[in-house]
Formats: structure tokens, C-alpha cells, sequence
């Protein structure tokens, strides 16, 4: 059985487990570009003084497009030849829409994933869609349109942000959303997040504790299972406490 090759650019397909139905057929990654210095700095200053939360997260997401290269693609192959990314991209799950049906979620059992997901997305104002509209908004080049499966993909990881926060218990402000990038950095080693990483902790090398607590999160980011091919459907319903247990999710709030 033929598997996803690791190596880039994609050239192979995906064969369905068991030999059912029709591979996948994913088309080879769009070619990556230079990194953009200019812009990369024109950003970091946009994110270090924007006045406000969404101004920094648009800086932030056009940001990872300015640093260049393939990008995720690492991260997207590493989804594709795991059985249940397989799985996941044949039958492309809008867990988008899910995750905005709020009605269903409130119909959920109290301390469920789902539950905890809601209350994280009033208490913070968020709508489901929102990181993900406002990530396509932004200069960040996106996949082929020809390409259904990166475009999905992504679509999804970016959703995934938000319950990432739920799972560490990491604040959308400040030094949470600082821990949950050295979480994120841990499970997915990008690029830009490795550059934004670095540019929070320049600013406080002499805080030992901040240090500490940076360190503490991208550990807690290595001995968690991959959340990245995390069938999330399939868990909004669980005790939220259990599906941290299951994935080996620790709560890294200060």
C-alpha cells in the first residue's frame, strides 16, 4: 500500500485504509516564496504596537506569510499520513460550522469540550468563523484553488486555534496567547512561529520566570499527543477534563 511520501513537493497519492473507494488524488504544494524581510519587519512592529487585540492577530496572520517558504506544508503531509488524517481529509468534516452552531453546544453536556468551547467564544466575543475569515482576508497567500484538501486543511487548523486555547486553558491575551504560541510551536514547527517565539521572548530575556513559563509551555506542546489530526467532532461531547487526559493536554495557565 502506497503511502503520502514526507518528502516535498508531493508527487504521490493517498490510498484510502482497507482499499476502499478511489485514493486521493492531492496535487504537488504550490512552490514557496522568498522571505520578505522588509515585510517581516514592517509586521513585528505592527504586532509589538498595535493598539488593539484584532489589529495584532491580522498583523500576526499576514505575518506568516511574509516569513515565506513552504509555510505548514511539513505540518499538512504529517496530517496526510495518519490514518485519521486520511480519513479526515476523504471526508472533509466542517467543523467550522460546528463549532458555530451554538445551540447544539449549549445543548451539551455541562463541562464538555463543547460546552467549554461556547463559554471560551462569548466570554471573548469570537464568532466560529472568525479567525478563519479574517485569515483569508489578510495577504497570506492561499493554497491552490484546484486543491480542495490544503485549502480544508487549513481552514481547520486555523479553527483549531480556539480549541487549543480551551484544551491549555491559555488566555486569548498577552502572555496566554505567548504560552499557547510556544505550545503551538512544540506540535507544529513553522517558520513563523518560531520568528514570533523568538520576538516575545527578546524583549524579556532578563525575566527568568516569563523565560520559565515559555519553556514550560513548549514542553507541555512535546509530551501532548499530535492534536493536529484530532478528530474534534468526535470529542465535543466528552468531559473536557477527559480529553485532555486522553491527548496528554496539560493545563499551562501561570
Amino acid at each position: 500500500m502506497q503511502a503520502l511520501s514526507t518528502s516535498l513537493p508531493v508527487e504521490s497519492t493517498l490510498v484510502p485504509p482497507r482499499g476502499i473507494e478511489q485514493p486521493l488524488e492531492i496535487p504537488s504544494p504550490v512552490p514557496g516564496h522568498p522571505l520578505r524581510w522588509r515585510r517581516v519587519r514592517d509586521l513585528m512592529r505592527q504586532i509589538k504596537t498595535a493598539p488593539d487585540a484584532e489589529q495584532k492577530v491580522d498583523a500576526a496572520l499576514a505575518f506568516f506569510d511574509a516569513v515565506g517558504g513552504l509555510g505548514g506544508e511539513a505540518t499538512f503531509q504529517r496530517f496526510a499520513t495518519t490514518p485519521e488524517g486520511r480519513r479526515l481529509l476523504r471526508t472533509k468534516p466542517d467543523l467550522v460550522a460546528l463549532l458555530g452552531n451554538r445551540e447544539a453546544l449549549a445543548a451539551m453536556p455541562e463541562g464538555s469540550l463543547g460546552r467549554a468551547y461556547l463559554d471560551f467564544a462569548e466570554r471573548n466575543g469570537f464568532a466560529a468563523d472568525g479567525l478563519v475569515e479574517r485569515n483569508k482576508a489578510t495577504d497570506r497567500e492561499r493554497p491552490d484553488p484546484q486543491d480542495p484538501y490544503r485549502q480544508w486543511f487549513w481552514d481547520r487548523f486555523t479553527m483549531a486555534h480556539d480549541l487549543w486555547h480551551v484544551m491549555t486553558d491559555c488566555s486569548t491575551e498577552g502572555e496566554g496567547e505567548i504560552r499557547l504560541l510556544a505550545f503551538s510551536y512544540a506540535q507544529t514547527p513553522q517558520r513563523g512561529y518560531g520568528i514570533l517565539l523568538a520576538l516575545a521572548m527578546s524583549s524579556r530575556l532578563l525575566d527568568w520566570g516569563f523565560l520559565r513559563e515559555q519553556l514550560r509551555a513548549w514542553r507541555a506542546g512535546r509530551r501532548a499527543h499530535d492534536l493536529v489530526s484530532v478528530p474534534w467532532e468526535q470529542y465535543l461531547a466528552w468531559p473536557l477534563d477527559e480529553v485532555r487526559r486522553c491527548f496528554g493536554v496539560q493545563v499551562i495557565t501561570a
